[in-house]
């Protein structure tokens, strides 16, 4: 089972730094070409949560075109999915499961919703300029 210590190991392996943020939460800051993409991390009994919030700051209006196209994303996503949050907002999120999580599953997922998070907000911020 992953713990915190274990997770913090983990996160600095990567070369994330990780700030407290509330019980069990970590702030993640993650440098990128397209600019900083910063994911909070929360480690639950049974899963580690991780998440770009907002991803997307609607506050609810959301259009049934962007609905559509959140759907389209999560069907050729693998792990990381899109979601709204409790303000109607956009997020982008991975879970997995602790049981017998290794390093290697964490890197790999935190590294997908790093990349999907560059490659869909250059696509959002490109709809949103024509």
């Amino acid at each position: 089972m992953l713990d915190e210590s274990a997770l913090r190991k983990h996160l600095a392996t990567l070369g994330w730094g990780a700030v407290d943020h509330g019980a069990a939460t970590f702030r993640c800051s993650h440098a990128t070409e397209e600019g900083e993409v910063v994911v909070y991390l929360r480690l639950q009994e049974h899963w580690l949560v991780g998440s770009v919030v907002p991803f997307l700051s609607t506050k609810g209006d959301n259009s049934f075109e962007l609905a559509r196209w959140l759907l389209r994303m999560n069907r050729d996503m693998h792990q990381v999915k899109f979601a709204y949050d409790e303000d109607g907002d956009v997020i982008l999120t991975v879970e997995l499961p602790t049981e017998s999580l290794d390093y290697s599953e964490i890197r790999a997922a935190l590294e997908g919703l790093v990349a999907q998070a560059v490659k869909h907000r250059r696509t959002l911020r490109a709809a949103a300029a024509s």
